[in-house]
């Protein structure tokens, strides 16, 4: 029997498992952010179910990080995707990730910037060099229109390019240069500038306050021209200069407003076509014919075309979004396809399980009844002992199962009523009635003590055996169910982690619990106010704290893996995490045990079974005591720079001081001190350098971004943007009273980019312009 049934279950597992959704998967890193990039991002992920073939794709950003996009390139190999579409930001550096994605026969599309040597299969984009040259071009248009007025004079041409080491920037410059010095009645001149508004503000604000006045100037793009015009603005000449940019996108300040409102003379649509990039995929992975290099044409934008293609661009957009909408939506009415198709699936399996069931439960009916028959044989031995034992076991049943009863009852009956609770209370009743279930079972088995000991006694042991095949079954059922719900509960949190990234709007808690249940009871009691991520055992959890600097964690000490106090010895270790309050949970309570968890360095020990209230009571109070350093960090002036003021005079002396205060270290630990010396030594070697990104300072102390702002914000209350912007004015204050230095100077020495903005920041600092300052000092 066991063998047909076997032979009934095959070709319905097999059909299950053939039903799995077939796709192509398509791994796109990305060089840099930007509304550009945003477009071509959203043309591919609605061109996703456009063609005959159904895409995942997954877009990764480095944001201008050459080793972080060989990193990106590495995880989507090692994801087995089907084909890599990367914009590179430097070919040197991801030759050999191109090579190894070459060896796995995953091909790769460049779009937008080519690498050499070209060990890639396509290449798909805008030819840089003709999007220069029709920019020359019609820059030469405007050169004749200009030359009659300029009675003689030769009209002037700026351009300011991107960095010359990047490619795109250096081919734009060389087709605009190549056309527009075929005209010999053109000063043409140029300026390299770091491809930044900001940059291109400062570089034409100098150029014009040098005494030139160029007739037109060129810039790299759009909100880059943009920064140009500005200044030309603040000097009165925007007027009388025509500016041009490339990109030509949609939206409020870039390049087609600009061009609508008159700030730009003309500009370069650069072409995006993001379905296009999927297409040309599509055609690699299905075998079909392709071309190696796909330039895509495109045209200039002048005042006299931009209506119509600002009228065309819109409607594009809104068929972008609603194909996305539309896909959306489909792909749930997919999902409840599959769920049905699951349910029935489980429905013929459970079918014909209930089959077998009955047959198992039919020879189990025979092999009670001969077990019976031996029983009685033995009752006249066993008659005194029963009497006894059964007054014991009436007891102990009415002590144990009346409260048991008057517990499983009303709480069976809560859940029953689950629809009107809130998701917080189902999920409270959900943990309750499950362990009350498994308590019942404990408390069942106790008191069929007395059956074993029948069991025992008996000749023929074939019934016992048959009787613990089932829990022993049911066992290993258990644990591999568990085994799942550990794997889960991992992925999931390092999920909620990625997604947080930075935000702050609640206090975040790591719970490290082998069990899920005491997980899932942690998170209920701790969702209302705090950000919960979970872990079930200390090498998971160690992970999860590195990546994303949680505010405190909660962990159990008997975990696999990693216990916990073992865990909370590396987090006390590690500088990432050695600042966060760890609270451990075991239900070892003896006075040995709690020395040993103090002494892997954490700051609180409950035992188990604990009260909620009072498990609150202690985060809250480890929380508040943290907030507390914080805004006694905050409170201080500065944070102890190098360099010590010589006033002239007591008054003075008194007045620095007071803007002069030491870090409250007495409260922090030696990691943590070490930290702080380490990050004021990083941004006083860099201080003068106006570009400083947070990144830098990240590379320098071994951090990421994430885990720099975090640790920064956790024990200093202050972001590591408003921690430089204080030291820079706290620098200023001891130079202005203690050097000849002008304020000009003195502001970009400390790394500010213009004196109106820091006299803007002095002012709110110390209430009191650096002027003044300057002058009472002397």
């Amino acid at each position: 029997m066991k063998k047909y049934m076997l032979l009934l279950l095959i070709p319905l597992l097999l059909t299950c498992c053939n039903k799995s959704t077939s796709y192509y998967t398509i791994g796109v890193s990305q060089c840099s952010s930007g509304k550009w990039r945003e477009k071509v991002n959203h043309e591919m992920l609605s061109a996703q179910h456009l063609y005959d073939k159904e895409v995942k794709i997954s877009i990764a950003n480095c944001y201008d990080n050459a080793q972080k996009q060989v990193q990106q390139i590495d995880s989507l190999i090692d994801a087995n995707v089907d084909l890599l579409v990367i914009a590179p930001y430097e070919y040197s550096h991801i030759t050999k990730s191109i090579e190894r994605a070459r060896q796995k026969n995953i091909p790769v599309v460049l779009f937008d910037r080519k690498i050499s040597p070209k060990n890639y299969t396509a290449y798909i984009g805008g030819d840089n060099v003709e999007a220069g040259a029709c920019i020359g071009r019609y820059a030469l248009q405007l050169a004749d229109r200009l030359q009659s007025q300029n009675k003689g004079r030769k009209t002037s041409v700026l351009e300011l390019t991107g960095p010359m080491e990047m490619s795109p920037a250096r081919e734009r410059h060389k087709g605009f240069a190549q056309t527009i010095t075929q005209n010999t009645l053109i000063d043409y001149q140029f300026l390299i500038t770091n491809w930044t508004p900001e940059d291109n503000y400062k570089k034409m604000m100098a150029y014009l306050k040098a005494g030139k006045r160029p007739d037109i100037v060129f810039c790299h793009s759009d909100i880059d021209a943009l920064g140009a015009y500005q200044a030309a603005k603040e000097c009165g000449l925007e007027k009388s200069i025509s500016f041009l940019g490339i990109d030509g996108l949609p939206g409020e300040g870039q390049g087609l407003e600009g061009v609508k409102s008159g700030k730009l003379a003309g500009t370069y649509i650069y072409p995006t076509h993001g379905e296009e990039i999927i297409l040309l995929a599509l055609n690699i992975l299905e075998g079909k014919k392709y071309k190696q290099n796909n330039t895509i044409q495109s045209f200039v934008v002048t005042p006299t075309n931009v209506d119509d293609i600002m009228i065309s661009t819109q409607v594009m957009m809104q068929q972008n979004d609603y194909l996305i909408t539309i896909q959306n939506k489909l792909e749930n009415y997919l999902g409840q396809y599959h769920t049905q198709q699951m349910v029935l699936y489980f429905l013929a399996f459970a079918f014909l399980i209930s089959l077998v069931a009955i047959l198992l439960i039919g020879r189990a009916i025979q092999s009670t009844r001969r077990a019976n028959h031996q029983m009685k044989k033995a009752n006249n031995k066993m008659k005194k002992l029963n009497e006894e034992q059964t007054l014991f076991y009436t007891n102990a049943s009415h002590q144990l199962k009346t409260p048991l009863t008057l517990i499983a009852g009303p709480a069976k009956e809560l859940l029953a009523n689950c629809s009107q609770k809130k998701d917080r209370d189902k999920e409270l009743l959900e943990i309750l009635n499950r362990n009350v279930s498994l308590l019942e079972q404990v408390v069942y088995h106790v008191l069929n003590f007395k059956e074993q000991v029948k069991k025992a006694m008996a000749e023929d042991t074939l019934l016992s055996v048959s009787d613990d095949a089932i829990p022993n079954s049911q066992l290993l059922a258990d644990e591999q169910h568990e085994d799942k719900s550990v794997t889960n509960d991992i992925q999931k949190g390092h999920q909620k982690m990625l997604l947080k990234l930075d935000t702050d709007e609640l206090p975040t808690i790591l719970v490290v619990d082998e069990n899920s249940d005491m997980r899932k009871f942690l998170h209920t009691l701790f969702a209302d106010n705090y950000y919960v991520i979970e872990a079930a055992d200390g090498q998971s959890g160690l992970k999860l704290a590195r990546e994303g600097v949680p505010d405190l964690i909660v962990s159990d000490i008997i975990m696999p893996v990693m216990n916990g106090l073992e865990f909370c010895k590396r987090i006390k270790e590690d500088p990432i995490t050695s600042h966060i309050p760890v609270l451990l949970l075991s239900a070892q309570s003896t006075d040995h045990q709690l020395i040993e968890g103090f002494k892997n360095g954490a700051e609180a020990y409950i035992t188990k079974p604990f009260n909620a209230q009072l498990l609150i009571s202690h985060i809250e109070s480890l929380l508040y005591n943290r907030e507390k350093l914080r805004q006694q960090f905050a409170k201080s002036a500065n944070v102890n720079l190098s360099t010590t003021p010589h006033h002239k005079d007591d008054a003075q002396k008194k007045e620095a001081n007071e803007h002069k205060q030491e870090i409250p270290a007495v409260q922090m630990s030696t990691a943590d001190r070490r930290f702080i010396d380490n990050l004021k030594t990083a941004i006083l070697e860099k201080m003068a350098d106006s570009h400083l990104k947070m990144e830098d300072l990240g590379d320098e102390l071994g951090l990421s971004r994430v885990q720099l702002y975090r640790k920064v914000k956790a024990l200093t209350g202050l972001t590591p943007v408003e921690l430089l912007r204080k030291m820079r004015l706290q620098q200023a204050y001891a130079l202005l009273l203690n050097s000849d230095k002008s304020v000009s100077e003195i502001c970009y020495e400390v790394g500010f980019g213009t004196p109106s903005y820091f006299a803007s920041c002095f002012k709110k600092e110390f209430d009191i312009y650096p002027a003044d300052l300057k002058k009472n000092n002397k």
